[in-house]
């Protein structure tokens, strides 16, 4: 409502002069109804609102705002002489020009408003009044053309900060149009793509043309101080210690912005100890003039295998890929926004939309419902009563998809909290049970990982709700960055025919392709569907993705995917009764 108030305040200024004009009016009607006033000067009431309201649509230019306000003043300042007597309850009425003045004019708009208004006062005070006590007159006008000009500059000043305020706006919003201008056009001519992790990916492979290493990873700091590798490379698993709070190179490394070599490898969570292996690792930081952004680590059994001239080619190659890196990750975050606003928008749409369209269709069902009850229709109330309870499943569907658009991985709970939390509301409207298994380290996957691995886990889960006709659901999920396992199972009637007009399945992949994860649909034993989802497979290449019958086939992203389109079928009403 405050914003609001401000964006009306900002877009037609003239509101609030008209609203004050008709605030004084009223109350120096009021004033002079409960005072001395003789009855015959109830005339100058209507000069002054036949002033008021000329100068109100005069104000639409700036010169004719000038002479309407300027005339509107001299018609007061007459009233007032005319009225005076002891003191005319027309003066606080002076407020209303100059505030508008200075709120329409600025500070040269009160000045002039209230300048007017004293030449105006002192020319009708020459006029001489028979009851008119000068002394007590003009003490009384010098002080309402005082007040008045102190509000007209207050509105003034007011303008001047609004004004400034949506300067400020403008310009913010003119600055991200360049800056979204530039980016789109940027990526258009950037040799390679805006994925951190093929950076990442680049940069490994690029130290292991420069140095010895038996493990290595790429890693950047997410929410809660953790960081998070982007790539990964000679471990099936990275147990490496790299909490920032604890006491280990990357911690080191971080705070000191230098680079730490030590005489051992690594120590390892999540209990860490002391390392004692004897090797050689090293942390170097990935530096964006200032500031940190990530860390490169590597570690080989080796004595001495990072010499100064090792360390320097390494910090090259590190220097050269640390801006497309950094570019990587802020562009993976600002797609993340805009998805996530998108979704939410979708779903204030459907809420606002359909759904409450639906709703009201509902109640013209029940109406006629009681209207062929009264007739003795039998036969129709039994129809309408199955229309009623198909709206009410149709509404109910529209509710949950609502819930799924607006589900979203926090970014201090992590995908374990979301998933529990989406897996609560599901279980409390289906028919199954829900079996939850949730192995979460401290660690966490990147964000763009966790928002795809919940919208995979989305779509399996609706296809089991909606078709499986299933008892049980199981939903198993192991978090252990850079690997994480999501499974989901249900005991329905298993995997049917695709549809040529459903994409559930093809979205499932594409999205399984986009975090370089491993899927895999396939019939459940003894009944049922099982789907999995495996990220973190060590290596360089995309993972393969399982088809339709459970076979493990290469993932595709951009033009590929379209060809692959064969490799799986589509999820829809009549793909699968489980999921």
């Amino acid at each position: 409502m405050a914003r609001r108030s401000a964006s009306l305040f900002a877009a037609a200024p003239g509101v609030p002069a008209r609203l004050l004009r008709v605030i004084l009016l009223i109350g120096c009607t009021a004033l002079w109804l409960v005072g001395d006033t003789p009855t015959e000067d109830l005339a100058w009431i209507g000069a002054v609102t036949a002033a008021a309201l000329a100068a109100s649509l005069l104000e639409r230019n700036h010169l004719g705002g000038l002479v309407g306000r300027s005339a509107e003043v001299i018609v007061w300042a007459t009233a007032v002489n005319a009225t005076g007597h002891d003191l005319s309850p027309l003066l606080p009425y002076l407020l209303a020009p100059v505030f508008a003045g200075g709120l329409l004019a600025r500070f040269a708009g009160a000045a002039i408003a209230a300048g007017v208004a004293a030449i105006a006062l002192l020319v009708t005070l020459s006029v001489p009044q028979d009851e008119l006590d000068t002394k007590d007159y003009s003490i009384a006008a010098a002080q309402w053309t005082v007040i008045a000009l102190l509000g007209g500059l207050v509105a003034a000043w007011a303008r001047r900060l609004q004004q400034a305020a949506g300067d400020a706006q403008v310009s913010a919003y003119a600055e991200a149009h360049s800056l979204l201008s530039q980016l789109y056009t940027v990526t258009r001519q950037l040799p390679g793509s805006l994925d951190p992790r093929t950076t990442a990916e680049g940069l490994v492979e690029a130290v292991a043309r420069t140095a010895r290493f038996s493990a290595a990873a790429v890693l950047i700091r997410t929410d809660g101080d953790r960081l998070t590798p982007l790539a990964f490379r000679g471990e099936d698993r990275l147990e490496w210690d790299t909490e920032l709070a604890g006491e280990n190179p990357f911690a080191d490394a971080w705070d000191s912005e230098e680079v730490q070599l030590r005489p051992v490898v690594f120590g390892r969570g999540p209990n860490p100890l002391p390392p004692t292996d004897p090797g050689s690792s090293l942390v170097v930081p990935i530096r964006i003039g200032d500031r940190i952004t990530g860390l490169l680590g590597i570690e080989t059994p080796e004595i001495d295998a990072y010499d100064e001239a090792c360390r320097t080619e390494i910090g090259e190659l590190v220097s050269n890929a640390a801006l497309r890196l950094e570019t990587g990750v802020l562009f993976d975050q600002i797609r993340e926004l805009a998805t996530t606003e998108e979704r939410r928008r979708l779903a204030r749409e459907i809420h606002d939309g359909i759904a409450q369209e639906l709703a009201s269709l509902g109640y013209i069902i029940d109406e006629t419902s009681a209207v062929a009850a009264e007739a003795g229709q039998p036969d129709i109330v039994e129809d309408l009563t199955g229309l009623r309870q198909e709206m009410s499943r149709i509404v109910k569907e529209l509710r949950l998809s609502i819930f799924d658009l607006r589900s979203e991985v926090d970014r201090f709970g992590g995908l374990g909290a979301a998933l529990s939390e989406y897996i609560r509301t599901i279980g409390t409207t289906s028919g199954f049970t829900v079996h939850l298994t949730l192995d979460e380290s401290s660690r966490r996957l990147p964000a763009e990982t966790e928002a795809e691995l919940l919208r995979i886990a989305q779509e399996a889960i609706n296809n089991a709700r909606k078709h499986a006709g299933a008892d049980n659901l199981w939903v198993t999920c192991r978090i252990h960055p850079p690997d994480a396992e999501l499974v989901i199972e249900d005991d329905g009637a298993g995997l049917g025919p695709g549809r040529a007009d459903s994409y559930g399945l093809e979205i499932m992949k594409e999205r399984a392709a986009r975090t370089r994860a491993m899927l895999e649909i396939r019939p459940r034993n003894p009944r049922g569907t099982y789907v999995g989802v495996r990220v973190g497979l060590p290596g360089g290449s995309p993972p393969p993705v399982a088809d339709r019958r459970g076979t493990l086939v290469p993932a595709r992203t951009g033009a590929e995917t379209s060809a692959a389109a064969s490799t799986m079928s589509s999820s829809g009403q009549s793909e699968e009764s489980g999921s």
